[in-house]
Formats: C-alpha cells, sequence, structure tokens
C-alpha cells in the first residue's frame, strides 16, 4: 500500500532528526556510506545494494555515477528512500526493487559489485543471502560488506534504548559473513575502520572453466547437476558401443570396448585418488574409498560388504541401469561380464599394484539377474601388506 503524502512528509522529518541526533553523538550517517564504498576503490557497475534501508548507500553509489538497483522486502521503507532522494539526476540512476535478499531476480553475473551496510545483522538466514551475492555478481567483481563496528552497535542500541526500544542484532556478523564468503572462494582484499563502521571487501571467484550457473548452485543443485552428468557419460558409453557394434560386429566391438576401459578406468582411479587424497598403495581400504567416488556411484545403488578377518572386500551393484532398460525394452542382459573384469582389475590394481579381483556374478551368468558383484583381495603372490 501506498504511503499518503502526509505519512511520506512525516518519515522524512523523522529521517532528518534522528540524522541530527545521530551527528550529536558523533556518528554522521551521510558520510558512513561514503567510507564503505571508499574501502573498494574505483567500482565497476551496476551496483547492487541490498537492503535499501533508507536510501544513504544507494544514494552514494548514484553520486559516483554508478547505476544502481536498490533491493529490499520492506516496500514502505523503498518509498521513503526514493522520496528522500530528490535530486533527479541522483534518482534517474537508481531503481528500486523488492526483492528477497535470498532469492534475487537477476540473472547470474548482473551486477560488477554488491554492497550491504548495516544489513547483516538483520539476516536469519546469512548463508542463503551471501551466496544469493555471489551469484549475481560477476566472476572477479567485488561484494562489499560494511557493519556497524562495537561502538556504533553500543550508540544505535543507546538510541533505540531511549525511546523503549531494542536494535536487533541477529546470528549473522561481518565476521562469520567474511569467513563464508572465504569459503565459497572469495578473496579477501581489504578491511577497514572508520566512522562507526567495520567494511570488508571481498572479491567473487574468478571464472576457472565453471559457468556462473553452476558455481552458484547450492548443494541440492550439484548433486542434480552431478546425477545428470552421470547419466549423460553412461549414454554416451552406450552410444559409442552402438557405433562400433553396427560398423564391426558385436565381437569386434567387445574387444574395442575392453581396450577402451582398461585405459578409462586407470585414469577414473588416478583422477579420484588425487583428488580426495587417497594414498596410492593404500590397500583395500583405499580400494573401498575410490570405488565409492566412482561416476557409476550415481547411477547404480551399491553395497559394501566385508570378510570378518578384513582380508576380503566385496562389491555389489544392486542395481545396473543399463541391464534395466535393456529389461524394459524386452532384451536380454548385456554380457558384460568380459569387459567388467578388465574394468575392475584395472581400477584395483592402479589403487594398490598387489590387489587382485575376481568376478561373483555378472551378466551373462544365470545368477547375476541384471546386476554384478566382485571380490578384491591381495594377491597370493604379493607381499603382505595393511587392508
Amino acid at each position: 500500500m501506498a504511503l499518503t503524502p502526509e505519512e511520506l512528509d512525516r518519515r522524512k522529518a523523522h529521517f532528518w532528526t534522528r540524522t541530527a541526533q545521530y551527528k550529536s553523538l558523533g556518528y554522521d550517517r551521510l558520510v558512513a556510506p561514503a567510507f564503505v564504498l571508499d574501502a573498494a576503490g574505483p567500482l565497476e557497475g551496476p551496483l547492487l545494494d541490498l537492503g535499501t534501508g533508507m536510501g544513504l548507500m544507494a544514494r552514494e553509489a548514484s553520486r559516483r555515477g554508478l547505476e544502481v538497483v536498490s533491493a529490499d522486502i520492506a516496500a514502505e521503507d523503498q518509498q521513503v528512500a526514493a522520496f528522500l532522494t530528490d535530486d533527479p539526476a541522483i534518482a534517474a540512476r537508481i531503481r528500486f526493487t523488492l526483492a528477497d535478499g535470498a532469492a534475487l531476480p537477476f540473472p547470474n553475473g548482473y551486477f560488477g559489485c554488491a554492497v550491504t551496510m548495516d544489513v547483516l545483522h538483520h539476516l536469519a538466514d546469512g548463508a542463503a543471502v551471501l551466496k544469493e551475492v555471489l551469484r549475481v555478481v560477476r566472476p572477479g567483481g567485488l561484494v562489499i560488506l560494511g557493519e556497524f563496528s562495537a561502538e556504533g552497535f553500543a550508540l544505535v542500541s543507546k538510541v533505540h534504548s531511549g525511546e523503549g526500544r531494542v536494535h536487533p542484532e541477529g546470528p549473522v556478523t561481518l565476521d562469520w559473513s567474511r569467513g563464508f564468503l572465504s569459503g565459497l572462494g572469495a578473496k579477501e582484499l581489504a578491511l577497514r575502520e572508520g566512522h562507526l563502521h567495520r567494511a570488508a571487501v571481498l572479491q567473487t571467484p574468478a571464472d576457472a572453466g565453471a559457468p556462473p550457473a553452476f558455481a552458484a548452485l547450492d548443494r541440492r543443485g550439484l548433486f542434480t547437476a552431478m546425477d545428470v552428468f552421470a547419466k549423460n557419460w553412461l549414454a554416451h558409453d552406450g552410444c559409442w558401443f552402438l557405433a562400433a557394434e553396427k560398423r564391426y560386429g558385436l565381437e569386434t566391438a567387445m574387444e574395442l570396448d575392453a581396450a577402451s576401459w582398461r585405459l578409462f578406468a586407470a585414469a577414473e582411479a588416478r583422477r579420484i585418488m588425487e583428488a580426495f587424497s587417497i594414498p596410492h598403495g593404500g590397500g583395500l581400504r583405499a580400494l573401498e574409498q575410490a570405488l565409492t567416488y566412482r561416476m557409476y556411484s550415481f547411477i547404480n545403488p551399491y553395497r559394501v560388504e566385508w570378510s570378518e578377518d578384513g582380508g576380503v572386500l566385496r562389491f555389489f551393484m544392486e542395481a545396473c541401469r543399463v541391464q534395466e532398460t535393456r529389461h524394459r525394452k524386452g532384451l536380454p542382459d548385456f554380457p558384460c561380464k568380459v569387459v567388467g573384469e578388465v574394468e575392475f582389475e584395472t581400477f584395483a590394481r592402479t589403487v594398490d599394484g598387489r590387489i587382485e579381483a575376481r568376478c561373483l556374478h555378472c551378466p551373462p551368468d544365470s545368477e547375476a539377474h541384471g546386476h554384478c558383484g566382485w571380490e578384491f583381495r591381495f594377491s597370493r603372490a604379493a607381499p603382505g601388506g595393511a587392508n
């Protein structure tokens, strides 16, 4: 609902009264936004001002010639902020937008920079908001966080308590936010204090080959992406085999498939060990860990069993997407045992050369029922080693 002209005039008068009160106590709220922005140096727009308030930050950024989008969930605050922006030249560069900071209506990488000032301590879910800020700021752009210092919080709390009110201070602090953004790959460039504020400047991660759409995904989104990649990977393997079979026949296609898996299984094992710090020669425990990180784990459910003495590892795929697809089409099981023997033996020996693999069941075995099981143990010829 739009505020009446009388209400807007009343709130404008209150703003200037409060501004004078703060200044008499040593806090110039008209200067503080410039201090926060100065911490970052030259800025590239457009600038996201997250948390409009009375429009102080939006107007300061506009004075610097930046195009500004000022977002807030409080419609009345935005009306007052727009009313206080009485310089037409400054107002022309500001777009006030109603938006939830945890679900910003802007595309990935839309802004050159973003700033929050005295907003963090009002947030209930800082992680969701800061992830959105990273998403909408282009790779290598700046995120500027300004919050009251301890002295600033004390002054504001004193003013509020004098009116019988409590100034809220939620769980999200500047230091927590700095750590959270750093954990997402942002690099802190500056931290300064003055004008009863602390200001931190962080640079969003540069695009290192990951499109912003993936860089901004949450945990659920990343798992969805991994699932899609895994299924596409498997589909490509199937397309490759069908093309080889059509051109060369089944027997030659199977030979080529085995040769391909011998190369791929070794490369896959090496990359998994490097990515997850799995030691080469780490025995059956290392193999168990490496097996669970294979792309197959996103496609086929599996289980792991150990012998009582810990000397034998058994790995079972409880279902197989390839075989289930064939069954739906009325086709018999694909006879993948000969290829699987090459694949699992190569993978295991790449992890630890002492390990040998044995197939327990795999199509076309009658007891396989569309899935497979494998057993791993140290080769009898290998010198003793820990599991």
